[in-house]
């Protein structure tokens, strides 16, 4: 069976971080380079996951965000564009916050 090479890898951190390091892995019963070895696996795990799931959105986060509109907007129908709404909204508070700081 072939042994996997094994590479060094140095990290600087704060005392406190290192000394809260150091608790939570007796608190486990591991020593911290075991403690650190798996909570960087567990990360990456949940990093590779996210970055093979498709993209896009969801049937279920579609439902939600009309659910949020209606509960927002009551059923009503916006009259303008949606662009102009907010170009609206930054021209009152930047007129607000002017004469605030007058």
């Amino acid at each position: 069976m072939a042994q996997e090479t094994k590479t060094r890898f140095t990290l600087d951190m704060d005392t406190s971080f290192q000394r809260r390091l150091k608790v939570m892995a007796a608190l486990k019963g591991v020593s911290m380079r075991e403690y650190c070895l798996a909570a960087i696996s567990n990360e990456l795990e949940k990093d590779e996951e996210f970055r093979t799931k498709p993209r896009g959105l969801t049937l279920e986060a579609i439902e939600r965000m009309r659910k949020v509109r209606d509960e927002v907007f009551k059923g009503k129908a916006l009259k303008n564009d949606s662009t102009e709404i907010i170009r609206q909204a930054r021209e009152e508070r930047s007129k607000y916050l002017e004469e605030r700081s007058q």
